[in-house]
């Protein structure tokens, strides 16, 4: 009996590897036709969190992270930060932290070239932590500086904040379940708690052990025919003639109630500084702000008019910067074409000029305070 079992289980070894062997062939083959993509997307570095909204897996290199407008190798490190280089808690030069978003987390630029190595380099004396995740709002990077960067007792922290901060912890905005989300009822701000069933499904056995095991198979093109498969699945899942529904002016309809939330986030974000900590609030740049009212749709004038102004008034205390007037200089004197810190296909998050701008901006800060 037992010599059955061990010659039972020798077959199934056997005939697993060779499928996994001809799977990648045939995903070779795919990808070299260009049916299936050579690159992975950029969803795939980023996880939900039950206690940070998103986050990052840890110890890991994506080598080809591509989309239709730019490809990358980005890394990150033993925290799940991007860095190329671990960290540890304990304290051995002064240090600089990044708290921000996409924008600053800055996936579309390689290792070397993102705004986090940048400012390492150019603060080759200081300790550069990026502590920035995509998708989170200003509550959840309450959450993260609470969690996870208070612990690393920090010299400088830059919190670079951007339009979408206004909506992104609001229930009417674009909060899911995975987010902090807030609501304003009978003039009270209400957190709403986050749907634990639905992060419970998340982060099941089963899914938890495909979403951290199979991501060791990155650098296999039968990881990328699994992705595809994926997408696929997603697309037949959506309900056929659905309605197409108008966008909404999330910034202009519910600008009273956002108001109000993101006074008490911010008021929230500012209780847990450390004292000892040099804040500077940062205004993340987009092309709107270089570019005539005239030319604005509705949404970016209110934007512009309404919603920065805003945030310079809630950080005014706060060593608050708006580099708007300094990258016109920027612009002007390295004749850069619009959209300037952007990417011309459309992509607007910071290419390599924005990185350099950025990256100038917060080491100048450093070694002038």
């Amino acid at each position: 009996m037992i010599k059955f079992t061990k010659t039972i289980f020798k077959q199934v070894i056997i005939i697993s590897l060779i499928t996994l062997f001809l799977l990648e062939i045939v995903s070779y083959g795919l990808v070299k036709k260009g049916i299936i993509s050579n690159g992975l997307p950029p969803w795939v570095t980023l996880h939900a969190d039950k206690d940070f909204a998103h986050w990052h897996p840890k110890n890991i290199t994506f080598d080809n992270i591509k989309t239709f407008c730019w490809e990358s190798k980005i890394t990150y490190n033993n925290m799940g930060m991007r860095s190329v280089e671990d960290i540890n808690t304990a304290k051995t030069k002064k240090r600089v932290g990044l708290l921000g978003d996409s924008m600053i987390e800055n996936i579309e630029l390689s290792d070397g070239q993102d705004i986090g190595s940048k400012v390492k380099k150019k603060l080759p004396d200081y300790e550069i932590l990026n502590f920035s995740a995509r998708g989170t709002g200003l509550a959840d990077q309450t959450i993260i500086y609470k969690k996870l960067i208070k612990k690393f007792d920090l010299d400088y922290l830059f919190l670079f904040i951007h339009h979408n901060d206004f909506i992104n912890n609001s229930v009417n905005g674009n909060a899911r379940y995975h987010h902090r989300r807030f609501d304003v009822i009978d003039n009270k701000i209400i957190e709403i708690p986050k749907n634990k069933v639905l992060l419970e499904q998340y982060n099941s056995s089963l899914k938890h052990f495909i979403r951290n095991y199979s991501i060791k198979l990155k650098n296999f093109n039968i990881y990328k025919l699994y992705l595809h498969t994926k997408s696929l699945s997603k697309v037949k899942k959506q309900k056929p003639n659905q309605k197409v529904i108008k966008a909404k002016n999330y910034y202009k309809e519910f600008f009273q109630k956002n108001k109000l939330i993101y006074e008490h986030i911010s008021s929230s974000f500012m209780s847990e500084i450390n004292p000892d900590t040099k804040l500077f609030v940062i205004q993340n740049l987009q092309p709107l702000h270089f570019t005539a009212n005239k030319i604005l749709n509705e949404e970016k004038l209110f934007l512009k008019e309404k919603i920065y102004p805003f945030y310079k008034t809630i950080w005014k205390n706060n060593n608050f910067i708006d580099p708007t007037n300094e990258a016109k200089s920027y612009i002007k004197d390295n004749n850069l074409l619009y959209p300037y810190f952007s990417w011309k296909c459309g992509d607007m998050h910071y290419n390599i000029e924005g990185s350099e701008f950025m990256s100038s901006l917060v080491a100048n800060i450093v070694n002038k305070n």
